[in-house]
This record gives structure tokens, sequence and C-alpha cells, in this order.
């Protein structure tokens, strides 16, 4: 302690002070950051409105025991349809493809269709469909119906997008073809027979020169060979399902498919536009 003491006037005799601590500057204030303007929500743009003078719409049918025209395997009540149609309708809506969902249909056109039911402007809408068609004009395209109850059972309808096609067509018939007996010429050919000759027509018809409309005119078996074949602009959904698929599937004006089989017999097609 008394060295201490000794040393403490040589400091001062030194000039020397003690030292002091260092004052702590104070830190320079921090800018607050510059709140985030939220940028103001981008209005949708307003959808035109649904079309009001022709629409295409395909459809699923969930029939039930005592329904028109109900199929003698079908078992379920009405309220079990109901609900099934409610099923079939949440998976359209959650994007399956009609075309998968249309084998459990109970309607065999438009099962056969893939769920086609047709484009149709609003005045020729089918009679047999006239309850869907203020619910499917009300839809925009991909919108689906809840259930709709018809006599022959209950209906979910879908909107889909106009796709038209402009063909013309050779058919051979043959007996127990479809609608065969109502063919303007008379049909006695067996279907043997039906596949050797449209093997032939398809030959003239790819011929250099050759006249579809002339041909149509001179082999074709249905109500269109006096128009030379020509079935007019359709849209999908109206045609059988083989003959639309080889339609669409043709190119660009002027092409022919091949050999196309359906339930009315064997055809030729030419796309005209």
């Amino acid at each position: 302690m008394r060295s201490v003491l000794l040393a403490l006037p040589l400091v001062f005799a030194c000039g020397g002070e003690p030292a002091k601590t260092p004052e702590k500057k104070p830190e320079p204030a921090k800018a607050e950051p510059e709140p985030v303007k939220a940028e103001p929500a981008k209005a949708e743009p307003a959808k035109p409105p649904p079309d009001q003078k022709e629409a295409c719409a395909q459809v699923l049918v969930v029939s039930w025991v005592g329904a028109e025209g109900g199929d003698a395997s079908i078992n379920r009540d009405e309220a079990t349809a109901k609900a099934r149609a409610e099923e079939l309708r949440g998976k359209l809506v959650s994007g399956t493809d009609i075309k998968v969902l249309a084998g459990e249909s109970d309607e065999p056109k438009t099962k056969s269709k893939r769920g086609g039911l047709g484009t149709f402007e609003r005045e020729k809408w089918p009679e047999k469909y006239a309850p869907l068609a203020d619910p499917v004009f009300a839809l925009q395209v991909g919108e689906v119906t809840a259930p709709i109850k018809l006599p022959f059972g209950w209906a979910v309808a879908r909107r889909c997008a106009i796709d038209k096609i402009h063909t013309s067509h050779i058919l051979i018939r043959y007996k127990g073809a479809k609608n065969a007996e109502t063919s303007p010429k008379k049909v006695k050919r067996d279907k043997a027979a039906a596949q050797k000759l449209i093997a032939e027509v398809l030959a003239e018809v790819n011929k250099p020169g050759a006249d579809f409309a002339e041909l149509a005119k001179k082999y074709s078996e249905d109500s269109s060979f006096d128009r030379g074949g020509d079935l007019g602009s359709i849209g999908r959904g109206m045609f059988a399902a083989p003959y639309e698929d080889a339609a669409f599937a043709l190119a660009k004006p002027g092409d022919t498919s091949g050999v196309v089989e359906t339930d009315f017999g064997f055809h030729v097609i030419r796309r005209l536009d």
C-alpha cells in the first residue's frame, strides 16, 4: 500500500493524469425503412357474356330404376342416382376429362360419342335435352351445370368450345349396320362385301383428277349422296366418334381419310374447309 502512495507523486510530477474512460459516442439513429406500398390488385378483365346463339355441350347421365328407357341392369334408386351425378360433376369440375367419365354414363347415344351431346343453335336444341338448354347457355365455356333431372336420368352438362369442320363422305353400308334399312339405296350386301367395295372406292378417290363429289353421288348410301356427300360444317359431338376423330385429324382442305368404320358402315372422308 505504501509503495502505491509513494508512486502517486511521481505520476503527477511527470505531468501525467489518471487515465480517463473514453466516452461512448452516441450511435447515429438508423433510418426507418420506408414502408412498402402494396400495389393495388389488378381487376381481372370482365368476361364477355356467354354466346346465346350457339353452344357445344357434353353430358353425363345417371339413371335409376323406373326412369324412362332405363337399362334393365340399373338397380340404383333416384336418390342414389342424384348423388352419383353430383360425384361425377365434382370430377368434371376438378379437371377429369369427360371422355374418361363417359363410360359410366347411362344414356346410350351420348355415351357412344364419349359424352358428346353436340353443337346446336338455341332454336335447334334437341327436344330430348330441352331442360338443359337454358342452363348450358348460361355457362361460360368449361363450366358445368348442377345435376338436372330429366325423364331418363340425372344429367350433368359441360359447355365446350365450338369447334367445327366441313366434310363430305362416301358411305358404304351393309345389312345389320345402323340405319341400313332406311338407306335411300337398298342395301343387300354383307359386311365383307362392303369392306371390299369401300377399298375399291378409296382407290378411285385417290386417282389423279378424281371428282369426289361425283363418286359420292355414284356410291354413297346415305341421304347426302345427292349433295356429293357434303355434310356441311358440323361441330364436335355430332358425328360418331371414329368419324369425328378421322375428320378432325385431316390437316387441310382437300385431305382425304383412309377407310373409317362406324356403326353406320364404312366411310371415306374428304375435308372441304
